[in-house]
């Protein structure tokens, strides 16, 4: 019971009463996994619990399944493709509960908090390891680290760049901007037109956050101070890019209508040509289908920067990483690890990049001569890939990008100042991390 009770998260604990935990933890005992190791003459079962995926990664995931399926006889998978958004509250329950899946696909930051806690097992573990780890970028592999272990296998990689409508900027003569200076006159050249320069969502949803910390980093800024015990988005970098982005709406070189924008809102004014930059990242290709856009006057670009960094960080920009673990209450690690390597690292698919997957592959094999993709501008997502920063893997950094994301949308329709909406939002932060 002790040791059941050491698995519940912290914040866990401060939300449920004790009583309420008694009766988790009762059925934690109660509702052990009942699968046996090996049943002599069947084959072992692997449980996967597959978060989110576009419609082109569903796609192939059932047909490898199903060729896996078909394949072998000794393993079965049982393939359950779950909702994006309801992977914590999943990994939540089955953790206090010590049973559930056998393999998790999902987003790296969970690395952290359920490594930590033993509800993922680290990938030093399988003898191979070394191996399979030589074949990932090591960059991406600092995403799913934690006290010098590795509780995940990072999948997919996505980085945020810069979307430029071509058509526009040849009509107006206009150049790829590169700092913010940049984009401040490209704003005044289409303002006369009618156009915008720049878009993108600010309401009030974590898609303003994600669009809001490429620019906190490329000035050099950063989520938490050094020990993460405060907040740092507040700090020179922090001001100056949501000052940037105030200038650019209130000069009317971004859509009046920003600050309610989420995604659709703003891949619609986009698409529509009526904006010729956008901060998006792999999925941006296929989306713009959805809207009827051409897109051979698409290209991609790096997130613009300040001139000079506001602070002492390394430049650099959002890196989302997803991760396939194996969880640590499973009773078949050694045949979850087959089954994660047969999918996730063995399939030819990782390793030709294809807007179909929703992101670009973290295995170096796929970047190597030769190799062709339908990718537009590949060269540009690697190159942000290579100077990624991820959100920071804090078991509270769902509700960071929450107040973010608040903190934007405040300053961008005129509720507050960027140093006020942003200082606001980090005494928020402060109270999460004093719990931590």
């Amino acid at each position: 019971m002790s040791n059941l009770g050491q698995m519940i998260p912290a914040i866990v604990r401060t939300l449920l009463p004790p009583a309420l935990i008694f009766l988790v933890l009762l059925l934690a005992v109660a509702c052990g996994d009942d699968r046996q190791r090996r049943i002599p003459g069947e084959p072992t079962r692997v449980v996967v619990w597959d978060f989110g995926g576009v419609p082109g990664h569903q796609v192939w995931i059932k047909g490898a399944v199903k060729k896996f399926n078909e394949t072998r006889k000794d393993i079965v998978i049982e393939l359950e493709i779950r909702d994006w958004a309801t992977q914590r509250e999943s990994l939540i329950s089955s953790t206090i509960i010590g049973a559930g899946p056998d393999i998790i696909r999902c987003h790296h930051k969970y690395s952290v908090e359920f490594g930590e806690l033993g509800g993922l097992l680290p990938m030093e573990q399988f003898e191979d390891w070394p191996e399979v780890k030589a074949r990932i970028f090591p960059n991406v592999l600092e995403h799913v680290k934690y006290n010098g272990k590795h509780y995940g296998v990072p999948i997919t990689m996505l980085p945020f760049v810069l979307a430029v409508n071509t058509e526009i900027m040849a009509r107006y003569g206009l150049e790829v901007p590169t700092t913010w200076e940049d984009m401040l006159a490209m704003g005044r050249v289409l303002k006369k037109h009618d156009l915008h320069a720049f878009t993108m969502p600010a309401g009030l949803n974590l898609d303003t956050a994600y669009r809001f910390l490429p620019l906190l980093y490329g000035a050099g800024g950063r989520v938490f101070n050094d020990d993460w015990t405060q907040a740092g988005f507040n700090g020179p970098a922090g001001r100056a890019a949501l000052e940037f982005l105030v200038r650019m709406k209130d000069k009317g070189y971004m859509p009046a209508a920003a600050a309610a924008y989420a995604f659709d809102e703003n891949a619609a004014h986009w698409s529509t040509g009526k904006a010729a930059l956008s901060i998006e990242g792999p999925w941006w290709q296929n989306r713009l289908t959805d809207f009827d856009f051409d897109t051979s006057k698409l290209a991609l670009a790096q997130v613009p920067m300040p001139a000079t960094p506001l602070e002492d960080n390394p430049q650099g920009v959002l890196l989302d990483v997803v991760m396939v673990a194996i969880t640590g209450y499973t009773p078949v690690a050694d045949d979850a690890w087959t089954v994660l390597k047969a999918l996730n690292v063995d399939d030819p698919v990782w390793q030709q990049p294809n807007p179909d997957m929703g992101g670009i592959p973290t295995l170096k094999a796929a970047y190597a001569p030769g190799v062709e993709s339908p990718y537009i501008d590949l060269d540009q997502l690697a190159e942000s890939a290579r100077r990624g920063i991820g959100w920071p893997g804090h078991p509270a950094i769902t509700q960071v990008q929450r107040h973010i994301a608040d903190a934007v949308n405040l300053a961008m329709s005129g509720a507050a100042s960027p140093a006020d909406a942003l200082d606001q939002a980090a005494n928020e932060v402060n109270e999460i991390l004093s719990d931590y």
